[in-house]
């Protein structure tokens, strides 16, 4: 079995994997989320499961995978 995977770089804005397009993000972020599910139905939970569930473009203009809600981010924006 062969894993496909979308092309990222390191972005310049610290340590975070950065995609072209948002597109490309969203690929990732679907393969993320995969990933972890099958891993935690091995483990036989999925307590304490920390799953990406947007993305979002930076200020350098690479996209980004959070696990933040967009309501928590705006909170933390207005805080």
């Amino acid at each position: 079995m062969s894993f496909k995977t979308v092309d990222w770089t390191h972005c310049d804005c610290g340590q975070k994997r950065g995609f072209d397009s948002r597109g490309d993000a969203e690929k990732a972020m679907g393969r993320a989320q995969a990933k972890r599910t099958r891993r935690a139905d091995v483990r036989g939970t999925r307590r304490g499961l920390k799953v990406e569930g947007r993305v979002y473009e930076c200020d350098f203009s690479a996209w980004h995978m959070t696990s933040m809600s967009r309501r928590a981010y705006e909170g933390a924006l207005a805080a």
